[in-house]
């Protein structure tokens, strides 16, 4: 059985939710700067602005507390909402290689000790877990799957999230989906995008 809605976490920090109608004024009432959260029993997703328009995702299992940050670029700020939220940082989450989502990776390894930093890029720095699509794992309770979707980097990768049954997905995308579009193809081809967006 399939899940009522999925939420799709996308950079500029919208959250998509399918046959949600109250969306597109919580779009508008938002603005970069102001931090905010999207909570279920099973899981709760803190986003967290980072450079000028961009967003960084803390991805909490509410039963065992134990958490995931998604492109971390600005370990500080990472740090500081760890510890206001009281969870226990495990792994960090890299969609891709460029700069602006796994530019603070390095940093934020010698901040935290013992973090599991995954990624489907030779290129991603501190990168000591490479997965590939369909690759599976868990944080706490929570259910992580890759999926696979070269195009605008040749390894990017979504994270696919579940929980309890009956408990929305969520689906963290990086720069291969945007509210508007999708990523520039600078390592694919619109074949390799089509496969991402409509195959995957």
């Amino acid at each position: 059985q399939m899940s009522r809605f999925l939420r799709v976490f996308v950079p500029l920090g919208h959250v998509l939710r399918t046959s949600f109608a109250g969306v597109q004024a919580r779009w508008a009432s938002s603005s970069h700067s102001e931090q905010t959260s999207v909570a279920q029993p099973d899981m709760k997703v803190l986003l967290l602005p980072a450079l000028q328009d961009n967003y960084m995702y803390l991805l909490v299992d509410e039963d065992t507390r134990e958490a995931a940050i998604v492109d971390p670029v600005e370990p500080d700020k990472v740090v500081a909402a760890v510890k206001k939220e009281g969870v226990k940082l495990t792994t960090v989450l890299t969609t891709h290689h460029h700069w602006d989502h796994s530019g603070g990776n390095e940093k934020l390894a010698k901040m935290v000790s013992g973090l599991t930093v995954c990624g489907g890029d030779d290129r991603i720095g501190a990168l000591n877990k490479k997965v590939g699509h369909g690759d599976k794992f868990k944080i706490g309770n929570l259910n992580v799957k890759c999926l696979f979707t070269p195009c605008h980097t040749s390894g990017h990768i979504c994270y696919y999230i579940t929980g309890q049954e009956g408990e929305d997905p969520a689906v963290f995308t990086g720069d291969t989906l945007f509210v508007a579009g999708c990523g520039r193809f600078f390592e694919g081809t619109p074949d390799n995008m089509y496969k991402a967006l409509v195959e995957i």
